[in-house]
């Protein structure tokens, strides 16, 4: 699965989550995209050069 095809994933589980305070969703849906790609840390945000 790539980062693009997670978000909406992340999203819906982000959004499921009750106790979340909304300025936190935009950090948490990263975040949980990036793990449902397999991301590493160093990966987000930087440009990936082949």
């Amino acid at each position: 699965m790539t980062y693009t095809d997670s978000l909406s994933l992340a999203t819906q589980r982000a959004l499921d989550w009750d106790d979340l305070p909304q300025d936190l969703l935009p950090l948490v849906i990263v975040s949980e995209a990036a793990h449902l790609s397999a991301l590493d840390s160093d990966a987000l945000g930087c440009t990936h050069l082949h």
